[in-house]
C-alpha cells in the first residue's frame, strides 16, 4: 500500500532497489494560476527524485512552447537530453531551424519558491492561451501545462485513437524516433 509520506523514485529507467518506484512524472492536477501567472506545482510531481536522490523540481527549470497547443516543462536532466538531440540535428535543413527558433526562443528558466509555485512567462501564458485554472500533467520526463478547455478538446479529438496508436507503437509498427 502506498504511504503519502512514501517520496516516489525518478529512476530514468533504472530498477530502484529500495522504496516505491514510480518510473517519472503520472498523473494529472486541476490547480489555479494566480493574477502574476504564478502556479503551485502539484505535491506529488515536487516529490519526484533523480538518481541523486534529490527532486527533479528543484532549482532551475525550463518551460517552454509544447505541443498540440500546451506548455512544457522540463526538469534540468531532461532538457540537457533534449538539448543534445536537437543539437545532432543537422542545421541545414530548414525544419530542424524552424523547430529549433520555435522552441528555443519561446523558452525561460523558472525557479520553483519555497511553496513550489513557478511564474509563467506573459509570452508562454499567452502562448498556452491560459486563463485561472490550469490542467497539469505528467509524461514521465517532463510536465505539460494546459487550458483544461483545451487539454479536453485534445482529448475529444483523439479519443477513438488511443488504442489505434498503442497497438501501431507496441507492435512495431511505428517508430517512435521518427
Amino acid at each position: 500500500m502506498w504511504d503519502k509520506s512514501d517520496t516516489y523514485r525518478y529512476n530514468w529507467n533504472k530498477k530502484v532497489e529500495s522504496g516505491i518506484c514510480v518510473s517519472g512524472f503520472l498523473g494529472q492536477y486541476q490547480t489555479t494560476m494566480d493574477i502574476k501567472g504564478r502556479f503551485a506545482l502539484p505535491a506529488k510531481l515536487r516529490s519526484v527524485v533523480g538518481d541523486d536522490e534529490k527532486p527533479l523540481l528543484e532549482g532551475d527549470l525550463t518551460i517552454t512552447k509544447g505541443l498540440e497547443g500546451c506548455l512544457s516543462l522540463y526538469p534540468k536532466v531532461e532538457w540537457e537530453s533534449i538539448k543534445s538531440r536537437l543539437s545532432s540535428l543537422n542545421f541545414t535543413k530548414k525544419d530542424s531551424r524552424l523547430f529549433s527558433r520555435r522552441f528555443y526562443s519561446s523558452a525561460g528558466i523558472v525557479t520553483p519558491d519555497k511553496n513550489g509555485r513557478i511564474l509563467i512567462p506573459s509570452h508562454l501564458v499567452a502562448e498556452g492561451q491560459l486563463k485561472k485554472d490550469l490542467m497539469v500533467i505528467g509524461v514521465n520526463n517532463w510536465i505539460e501545462i494546459w487550458d483544461p478547455i483545451r487539454y479536453q478538446y485534445y482529448l475529444e479529438q483523439y479519443s477513438g485513437s488511443y488504442e489505434d496508436v498503442a497497438e501501431r507503437l507496441f507492435t512495431g509498427d511505428g517508430n517512435q524516433d521518427e
